[in-house]
């Protein structure tokens, strides 16, 4: 009996596939299924995933042309036979007992999501990132409704799902997939329509996950990919249509509302960041075009006082600058903040 089948999608992923893999075929949890998604890769990494396939019967392949994450891991979904779900990222690696302990969680509790925390490693140094919610808790489907899916639409924290366990009736039974066609954040969808389903979740004070921040970060894409266009399309979506929400209107205005300017204030440091590869009129120029968007200077206009208070000076002043949209002050802000920072 297969207890959890776990979801890798592929995409030239040589370079660092070999420690995923490994990782994966150590773990305590013996009953597990392995299915690569290999999305079209161009590099050695199919083979990589053979070399492993001769060696462990567990793994299984399914290839296809390029379709992106979202439909390589709905190919995964489809394929799977475990009880439980769960999703790695083909340049990541888990700790031996990181299955094990989310699947122990979910079968002593019922829940029908477990998440964990996660490890960042960022240039071979590890950060540990902390619990989000209160560990260790059974939050029945009213606190999900009223706690955990407000957290979605405000915040990008809880987005990912490779550090959760789902059970598959849940996601099969409710048609859940990854949207396609979605630039940026398609977990953070895959997960508002999951929790909106689930019954029972529970969050585990476990740091198994080592998510790697490879050469996609922000900072080095910051010329290349439009953040501040997928931070509009997010504000855009209307959540309680498209995913049949319980939230009042006029919350998950405030939500969507504060999320977009604190996207726009991470985007102001990402573009105005000396390490930026891209020149000063440049960086001007699309922070210009962010503050003076009418989206942005409605909503800061709209819920000024929720995000002003409470905040401490050096971001109240940063949003003194974006409602006056000067360029010039969020510049000498950030770089005089970098200094201290060094």
């Amino acid at each position: 009996m297969i207890l959890v089948s776990v979801i890798i999608p592929v995409y030239n992923a040589q370079e660092y596939l070999a420690i995923c893999i490994e990782s994966l075929l150590c773990q305590s949890l013996k009953q597990c299924e392995f299915i690569f998604v290999n999305d079209g890769s161009t590099d050695l990494s199919l083979q990589i995933i053979e070399s492993f396939q001769l060696k462990d019967a567990r793994i299984s392949i399914i290839n296809q042309i390029n379709k992106g994450v979202s439909q390589a891991r709905n190919e995964g979904i489809n394929k799977a036979s475990g009880t439980f779900l769960s999703f790695i990222d083909a340049d990541d690696y888990v700790e031996n007992n990181f299955l094990e302990k989310l699947y122990t969680s979910a079968i002593t509790t019922n829940a029908e999501i477990v998440t964990s925390n996660f490890n960042t490693e960022i240039n071979g140094k590890v950060i540990k990132n902390k619990p989000l919610f209160a560990t260790d808790k059974l939050f029945e489907y009213n606190e999900i409704q009223s706690q955990i899916l407000p957290f979605f639409i405000e915040q990008d924290l809880l987005n990912t799902a490779c550090n959760k366990l789902y059970s598959a009736n849940l996601i099969k039974s409710n048609r859940i997939v990854f949207p396609i066609n979605v630039t940026n954040g398609e977990d953070g969808l895959f997960n508002i329509m999951a929790f909106n389903s689930c019954k029972l979740a529970i969050f585990i004070d476990v740091n198994g996950y080592f998510y790697r921040d490879v050469a996609n970060s922000a900072t080095r894409n910051s010329s290349k990919t439009d953040y501040f266009k997928i931070a509009l399309e997010k504000y855009a979506i209307n959540y309680k249509k498209e995913y049949n929400l319980s939230l009042d209107d006029d919350k998950v205005a405030q939500l969507k509302s504060i999320r977009l300017i604190n996207n726009v204030i991470s985007l102001i440091h990402i573009y105005l960041n000396s390490k930026a590869k891209t020149s000063f009129i440049y960086k001007y120029k699309y922070v210009s075009a962010m503050i003076s968007n009418a989206d942005v200077q409605l909503a800061l206009k709209k819920y000024w006082i929720h995000l002003y208070n409470n905040q401490p000076k050096y971001q109240q002043f940063i949003l003194y600058c974006i409602k006056l949209k000067s360029v010039l002050l969020l510049f000498l802000a950030t770089s005089y903040s970098n200094f201290r920072n060094k």
